[in-house]
């Protein structure tokens, strides 16, 4: 499970973070998650993607919570387990490397305190 904090986003809702998936990465489904621990997936296949989840921490600071997974739940029940851990590890591992380096560089999850000062011009 990987996390990024994003330090505090008043209005980034779990809703818009979901949108801005959406439109950034529109060769994959992103799929609303009725589970506890993820708001949405980044579904390549039935057998590889990325349950995420924007998580509120109690001094403000929103943080992305993700980790690799199989989305189909038929394929779960089926070959879930130690098979699929092996078998389709690297996989998971490759897009939420994807994932993070999206988090990481989308403007909109970027932190206002992290831009650069301008530069001064010289007098």
């Amino acid at each position: 499970m990987a996390t990024i904090s994003i330090g505090q986003q008043p209005d980034l809702t779990k809703e818009r973070a979901r949108e801005i998936f959406t439109e950034r990465f529109a060769s994959y489904e992103i799929v609303r998650s009725n589970a506890i621990n993820r708001d949405f997936i980044v579904k390549k296949n039935g057998w590889t993607g990325v349950g995420v989840r924007l998580k509120e921490e109690k001094n403000g600071d929103c943080t992305f919570v993700f980790s690799g997974m199989m989305p189909n739940v038929l394929l779960q029940t089926l070959f879930g387990g130690l098979f699929a851990f092996f078998l389709l590890r690297k996989g998971w591992k490759d897009m939420e490397l994807e994932i993070a380096g999206f988090i990481r560089l989308e403007p909109e999850f970027q932190r206002p305190h992290h831009q650069p000062a301008p530069l001064a011009k010289a007098a």
